[in-house]
């Protein structure tokens, strides 16, 4: 599905190119490549606590970017990703944090870009189709 479609996507471009897309960022190659994906969907299916929660993996740490539709070249981006539950029993959510420098000035992006909410079943199955896409 298109990015516009699930607002978050990581994979792999026909050269063999990983990527990382978001709808407000655009595209930018995601630097560590298969096995930083591959890290990214372990972290997503290790099993989650139970009641409240919030942990976060750095996705794109610092990393100079080029090419991208949205982001001048040169930026350095940095792109969390925080899982987490606001209460026992309640839904997990996903959300995309973004920091980083552009012309010597550091950057953060303060307000939720989005917080969705997400459904176990469905985020172990993308992280399942990440997995299987390294191979």
């Amino acid at each position: 599905m298109p990015v516009d479609d699930l607002w978050l996507a990581v994979g792999k471009d026909p050269d063999g190119t990983w990527c990382f897309d978001a709808y407000f960022i655009g595209r930018t190659t995601l630097t560590g490549g298969g096995p930083r994906a591959a890290a990214f969907a372990q972290w997503l299916l290790a099993c989650p606590p139970e009641g409240r929660y919030e942990k976060e993996f750095t996705l794109v740490d610092s990393e100079p970017q080029s090419g991208s539709r949205r982001l001048t070249d040169g930026t350095r981006l940095t792109v969390e990703i925080l899982l987490g539950r606001e209460e026992a029993g309640g839904p997990e959510y996903l959300q995309v944090l973004l920091s980083g420098e552009m012309r010597n000035y550091a950057f953060e992006v303060c307000a939720p870009l989005e917080c969705q909410r997400v459904l176990r079943a469905d985020l172990e199955a993308a992280a399942a189709r990440l997995l299987a896409s390294r191979a």
